[in-house]
Order: structure tokens, then sequence, then C-alpha cells
């Protein structure tokens, strides 16, 4: 009888097998939770916001020529404003040659998209005699298409700031590009 005392004593002192299943269960959540919280943290980069702002704005400043205004930071996302396509005749010499661009600007601020619609008449007039210098032997390299693009972002920038507006552009992109 004392035998059978003492082994119901040790069985109520045991946990039973479910319990134990269920403690390593917790744990193994506990650990999980713990480790992706830890990723959460180092892949976010759990560093003060403000002070990761001041240091940028620092080094834009020290990179920044003496006296020159540091860019600001960006507005908002990217805008996409579609013009509609251009075509005209690239020269006069040899066969006669076609080109048709289709172009789309950058921008992030809702102003200046504005700025282009008001201003689509002007725009375009300086775009289309841009494009009917264009040499078709230079054009069809990638080299020349970059330069393309490229002029084309300064005279839109340069259009806008002319009659007053803003003219923070990010880029000019193709959309359409046709030589014939």
């Amino acid at each position: 009888m004392a035998k059978n005392k003492k082994a119901e004593t040790d069985e109520a002192a045991k946990p039973s097998g479910k319990w134990k299943l269920i403690i390593l269960i917790l744990l193994v959540v506990l650990v999980l939770a713990g480790g992706g919280a830890a990723a959460y943290f180092f892949l976010m980069g759990g560093d003060d916001p403000e002070a990761e702002g001041d240091e940028t704005a620092e080094q834009g400043a020290e990179m920044a020529a003496p006296g020159a205004a540091v860019p600001a930071a960006p507005l908002g996302p990217m805008i996409y404003r579609p013009l509609d396509s251009m075509t005209v005749n690239l020269s006069a010499e040899g066969p006669v040659r076609f080109l048709r661009v289709g172009v789309t600007v950058m921008t992030r601020d809702e102003a200046v998209a504005a700025a282009i619609e008001r201003h689509m008449p002007m725009i375009r007039n300086d775009f289309l005699a841009h494009l009917a210098a264009q040499d078709y032997a230079q054009l069809n390299t990638p080299e020349g298409k970059d330069a393309l693009r490229a002029a084309l972002t300064e005279m839109l920038g340069a259009a806008l700031i002319k009659v007053g507006e803003p003219a923070q552009i990010e880029g000019v992109l193709f959309t359409d590009l046709v030589m014939q």
C-alpha cells in the first residue's frame, strides 16, 4: 500500500504528456516571435529616423558647393505625365526620314504636372523644333537616344522656368520611338 501511495504522488507530481507538449509549443512560439521581432528591427533599421535625416542633410551640405542650396527631399510618389506622340521629318538630304516620339515626364510635384498641362502648346513647339533638328545616324545609337532624352529633360525644365513655373523634373522617358 505504501508503494501504491508513492506511485500516485509521483504521477501527480509529474506533468502529463499533454502538458509537456503545450509547454514545448509555447517555447517554440516565443522563440520564433523573438526572432521575428529581431529580424524586423534589424532589417527595417530600428534607428531614430530623425537622426538619419540630420546625417543625410549634413552630408548633402558638405558635398554641395559653398553657397549652393541643398536639394529638398522628394515631395511624394512619382507622377508620370504622358505627352501626345510627336512626328517630325528628320532631314532634307537623302531619303525622307520620319521620327515619331512618345514622351512621358517624371516628376514628384503635382504643381509641375499641372504646369506641363497649362503650357503644353509651348512645350510641344519646343520639342518639335528640337526633334526636327536631329541627325538620323546619331539618333540611331543608344548614346544618341540618351543624349536626346537628356536634352528634352533640360529643355522642359528651361521652358517651365521661363514662364515662372516650378521645374522639378525627374526625367523624360520615351514611350514610343520610331524612325523610318
